[in-house]
């Protein structure tokens, strides 16, 4: 009995001997996760302090959704016809070109070591509606060229009026209907995302990853939550409230900068000088947050103004860039515009880029020479109202009568004069299209001509066009017989009488986008 209780209190001294033990090993892993999450939250705010440039890469894209092109749902070829030589007017067959177009050459999109950061500002209200047509665009479009290694920073305006694509969706837009393409207010994120790859190709292929977009009540929320700014303003000024602003030095709350940011058409009229006021405001905000040493309240500021604000940034990037602004001079930051002249040939106010200015910008602040932006041209928009609208029409018709077919019925159930009528339309779609783009190159290739065609040139595009509205033709005939063939599953007009070519915009754009 007595070697029991003897055992059991040596067993009872080695486990109490044990616990102490336990306690210091937990105690220790405790101490070690504390050190490791202190070394790691050195680290982080070390790189917010110093190395801000890790919270970037300046080769990223942002995401954008590409649509697919169709393809046939059946063997077309066995169901052709046998055709007669020169009853099809095949475009490397009807007309020999004098000069063949070639491949532009890939923009040299290596890293520069500069992070583009987009603004945007979108020209809604708190309950959705805007100042120009049913639609919100962001009328103001900038990009923040951030230089970590040199220090430099640039900040570069594209005019809201350039005549440019959306990458990835059939049509041309103005720059600020860019946005609504993507998505707009129904998806922000999409669209802001679709504004920087549009950006990209006026910046010559560079990437531009990151933006911030905000409304007008952000903008206002913002200039009031920091007091306002002194500002010397040098246009009379109309506010939404009523009140009006005369030129001279002035205390602007947030309603008066937003005046002064968007004033147009009382202000001289021109894009051009907005976009410069817009610069000097932006400037003007930065060196008050900097005066009163506020750069490291912006991630809460942006925070503050809650849903008005759009970012795909994380708060690590924005506190990174707030700290990395305290050092920098505002009085450094250089301002570029890529603007052009307002031109209204046919039925649109386009701006057509200064294309000289805008590459010696991309050579001043990237260095490397860039390659100019074709469509945007006079000669570009006469081959569009002269025959490419029209073209683009029949091909976007053409192409919904044959995915409605498709869509409509099993092709295993099709009769053989329903594939033979699916193929040929299939084909004249190809023919034009082929046709179309050949034009379309040979077109860019001369996009600095302007009226200025010799009258060979002039004589070979006639060429082209009779040969475009020829295929046309053929395309409508055919995209006809296979509706009627399928009993009408796509109703469709090939109107010609159409006077404005926005007035065919669901069929030209992929997206309609109301620019009133």
């Amino acid at each position: 009995m007595e070697e029991i209780n003897t055992t059991n209190q040596t067993e009872r001294s080695e486990k109490n001997s044990k616990k102490p033990r336990k306690k210091r090993i937990v105690l220790w892993i405790i101490l070690g996760i504390l050190a490791l999450a202190l070394i790691g939250g050195g680290i982080y705010v070390w790189h917010v302090l110093k190395r801000p440039d890790v919270f970037f890469d300046p080769s990223v894209r942002v995401n954008t959704v590409q649509t697919p092109e169709p393809t046939p749902a059946i063997d077309i070829k066995a169901y052709l016809p046998t055709q007669e030589p020169g009853t099809t007017p095949i475009p490397t067959a009807a007309i020999q070109p004098t000069q063949t177009p070639t491949e532009q050459p890939e923009t040299d999109t290596t890293p520069t070591g500069i992070v583009n950061i987009a603004l945007f500002g979108i020209d809604a209200y708190e309950d959705g509606s805007s100042t120009s047509g049913s639609m919100p665009h962001t009328d103001a479009n900038m990009i923040v060229a951030i230089n970590f290694d040199t220090k430099e920073v640039s900040l570069i305006s594209i005019a809201r009026d350039c005549m440019t694509t959306a990458p990835g969706y059939r049509g041309f837009y103005k720059f600020n209907g860019i946005f609504n393409v993507g998505g707009g207010m129904t998806d922000p994120k999409a669209g802001f995302a679709l504004s920087c790859r549009a950006a990209e190709e006026w910046l010559g292929g560079i990437s531009v990853p990151y933006y911030y977009g905000v409304d007008f009540q952000a903008l206002i929320d913002l200039v009031d939550l920091i007091g306002g700014i002194d500002f010397d303003v040098d246009i009379k000024l109309y506010l939404m409230d009523g009140r009006r602003i005369f030129p001279g030095h002035r205390h602007l709350d947030g309603q008066g900068v937003m005046a002064y940011m968007r004033m147009r058409k009382t202000a001289g009229g021109l894009d051009s000088k907005r976009t410069a006021r817009q610069r000097k405001m932006i400037v003007a905000i930065f060196k008050k947050l900097k005066q009163e040493g506020k750069l490291s309240m912006i991630p809460d500021l942006l925070k503050t103004m809650g849903d008005n604000v759009y970012t795909n940034t994380t708060l690590a990037q924005t506190a990174a860039l707030a700290n990395f602004a305290k050092d920098f001079d505002p009085d450094n930051i250089k301002t570029f515009s890529i603007q052009g002249e307002i031109r209204c040939k046919y039925d649109w106010a386009y701006c057509f880029i200064d294309q000289q200015n805008r590459l010696d910008i991309i050579k001043e602040v990237y260095g490397f020479d860039a390659e100019p932006v074709r469509i945007n041209s006079l000669t570009y928009e006469t081959f569009l109202h002269k025959s490419g609208f029209l073209a683009i029409q029949h091909l976007a018709n053409a192409k919904n009568i044959l995915t409605a077919v498709h869509d409509s019925s099993d092709t295993s159930t099709w009769t053989e004069a329903q594939k033979t009528a699916y193929a040929q339309c299939w084909q004249d779609y190809r023919n034009l299209q082929q046709m179309f783009d050949y034009v379309d190159q040979w077109t860019l290739m001369r996009y600095d001509a302007g009226d200025d065609l010799s009258q060979e040139e002039r004589k070979e595009r006639a060429g082209y066009y009779d040969a475009l509205e020829s295929l046309e033709k053929q395309l409508r005939r055919s995209g006809n017989a296979l509706d009627e063939a399928f009993d009408n599953p796509y109703r469709t007009s090939w109107n010609r009488d159409v006077k404005y070519w926005y007035e065919r915009d669901s069929v030209i754009n992929e997206v309609f986008v109301d620019f009133r």
